[in-house]
């Protein structure tokens, strides 16, 4: 055993975690999906535009298409006078008899083809005797000259072909999907979705829906774990609780280790005499990468690498199990889904209220973030015990307080781990 593994063993700084089980996590295969199914998953290859965007020139108004150096000598005391010669809709490119001719304008709505020949479209508008009735006008009086490829979107001016204009690993959202379909794509390659299971530990775990003793909680944080990994984009399988008894933790990791590629645990894996996860994840074929991180919440995570991919074990407590799924386990499932960027996002920011309590490990606070005079705020959230979950609904970013401080006193510029809903 090389001696970064012997100290990850003793106990790894998040950093070290982080990276250490993204290195055990590849992106999987891809699979060929139609676009509305695309939404949220990762692109798996470069998309390089095939034609040009816009694909022709066309009037990006209502108005006429002219020549604008018909239009050169145009004044309030001598108009120039264009012959209507036609119009053109979107969606069609009908020949326009006479167009050719000197000093002609055809009538264009937007996104119609520019006819050939014609480079400029003047407003409606700004056309004095245009159309105010429905009916079209013979010929129109310009009494200004027109500025050449005014109003008239040229292909290409969007995007050339051949561009590439989405990169493998970006997230497809409504933005993307818009690029794609503009293009006519209505099927896509992208990665195959992690495949991860939730197995919540614990004799006092009552499933939501169903009856609770009076000494029992209901399951937040298998149903949390699943909802998180799912925002992430993973596919996830959610078991029922699992009594306090090794074997049967045992024998539920071997068979989500069947089901999925990276199986995480809630609970029972502290040190108290019923925490059995740990040893149960070693005796269900486990190798241990990590055993705790040096963090507050969530020390007591640990991580184990299996046959076919990784065991998480998180805490019971809702703000560190919290904590893990966020500053842990969000970028593994980011990689496997085929990220490119699956690192945390960090940000720096000034400390709105003091965060007294020293600590010897690296504290992260659940607070909530806001803007001010182009400064980033931080403000720690009230009530941030381990075992609350309250402060849930505000949370936006950990404060990251260093390890071996007094805290962090109020103005003060600190780190903070962004949390964003989509991944």
């Amino acid at each position: 055993m090389s001696l970064d593994q012997l100290t990850l063993l003793r106990g790894a700084r998040v950093e070290e975690a982080v990276h250490a089980l993204c290195g055990h996590v590849h992106a999987g295969r891809t699979e060929t999906v139609s676009l509305t199914e695309a939404i949220g998953r990762t692109l798996a290859y470069p998309f390089y535009t095939p034609f040009p965007m816009p694909p022709f020139c066309r009037a990006a108004m209502d108005g006429y298409a002219v020549r604008a150096d018909e239009t050169l000598s145009a004044s309030e005391a001598s108009p120039a006078v264009l012959n209507v010669c036609g119009r053109r809709l979107p969606g069609t490119g009908d020949p326009l008899p006479g167009a050719e001719k000197p000093m002609q304008a055809v009538r264009i709505f937007t996104g119609a083809v520019m006819p050939e020949g014609y480079d400029t479209v003047l407003m409606q508008e700004a056309v004095p005797n245009g159309p105010s009735d429905g009916t079209e006008p013979e010929f129109i009086k310009l009494v200004r000259p027109c500025r050449r490829g005014e109003h008239v979107a040229l292909a290409g001016e969007d995007m050339e072909a051949r561009t590439l204009a989405l990169d493998e690993g970006v997230v497809i959202g409504a933005k993307e999907v818009a690029i794609l379909a503009s293009y006519g794509s209505n099927r896509i390659a992208v990665r195959v979705k992690p495949r991860m299971a939730v197995l919540p530990v614990g004799d006092e775990l009552a499933v939501p829906g169903l009856a609770r003793g009076n000494e029992q909680i209901y399951d937040a944080n298998g149903f949390m774990a699943e909802a998180r990994l799912m925002e992430l984009g993973a596919e996830v399988v959610r078991f029922r609780p699992i009594p306090d008894r090794p074997q049967a933790i045992e024998e539920a990791i071997r068979s989500a280790m069947e089901l999925a590629d990276i199986v995480i645990t809630t609970g029972g894996v502290s040190v108290g005499a019923h925490d059995y996860a740990a040893e149960a994840a070693v005796r269900a074929g486990g190798v241990p990468l990590f055993r705790k991180v040096l963090m507050r919440p969530g020390k007591p995570t640990s991580a184990f690498t299996s046959r076919n991919g990784l065991i998480v074990c998180l805490s019971g407590n809702p703000s560190a199990c919290y904590a893990g799924l966020e500053l842990l386990v969000a970028p593994i499932v980011r990689k496997a889904s085929g990220r490119l960027q699956y690192d945390n996002r960090i940000v720096t920011g000034i400390l709105t209220e003091e965060v007294a309590k020293p600590c010897p490990l690296t504290r992260y606070v659940r607070s909530s973030l806001s803007f001010s005079d182009g400064l980033v705020k931080i403000t720690p959230l009230g009530r941030d015990k381990a075992g609350n979950i309250a402060a849930f609904a505000h949370t936006d970013a950990f404060a990251v307080i260093p390890a071996g401080s007094r805290g962090a006193s109020a103005g003060s510029a600190i780190q903070a781990v962004l949390l964003n809903r989509g991944g």
